[in-house]
């Protein structure tokens, strides 16, 4: 069992679980950990790639910044949409909308991280010796997807904020289950 704990900070508690424990997490039915997790932890594991085949220090940082976010990000992602849930189930159109909105966000920062390391990695084509350009391409890869699932999750929040009705129908749901 891998562990993660020495490469996150005490308080990042989804990422102090063993690898293991975070996937058995991920796929417990009611865990908060989702798609918006899994996008962030994506764009993070592309950056730490990333980070690995990047020589220049400053741009080293720079990943490692955009790296450590991203991480950040993951437990951000599914706090925030506990809330979301919580709001909804609570009946309150307007703290509902708040908290979609801040699940939103959360995805923006995603989106954006993602799209400076695909920038990142297409950049480091012309750098990345031959041998390593397959940690290059799978580094785009995972940041692809990350971008990927993050505009989903942001075309779905954003549906929901232009639905009125929806967040009464969904919460009607929620309360016969």
């Amino acid at each position: 069992m891998i562990s993660l704990c020495h490469l996150c900070d005490p308080q990042e508690f989804w990422l102090s679980l063993s690898l293991e424990c975070f996937l058995d997490e991920l796929a417990r039915r009611g865990s908060w950990l989702g798609g918006g997790s899994v996008a962030a932890l994506s764009a993070a594991l592309s950056a730490a790639l990333l980070e690995k085949l990047t020589v220049q220090p400053i741009e080293r940082q720079r990943v490692r910044r955009i790296r450590r976010r991203c991480a950040a990000l993951v437990t951000k992602d599914a706090t925030v949409f506990a809330h979301v849930i919580r709001t909804l189930r609570g009946g309150s159109s307007q703290a509902f909308r708040r908290s979609l909105k801040a699940a939103t966000a959360v995805q923006q920062d995603v989106l954006t991280h993602a799209d400076a390391v695909i920038t990142m990695c297409r950049k480091a084509r012309r750098t990345v010796k031959p041998r390593f350009q397959s940690d290059l391409q799978c580094a785009q890869a995972l940041a692809e997807a990350a971008r990927y699932a993050s505009k989903k999750l942001i075309g779905t929040n954003r549906a929901w904020l232009n639905d009125a009705a929806r967040p009464a129908k969904t919460s009607k749901t929620l309360c016969a289950c």
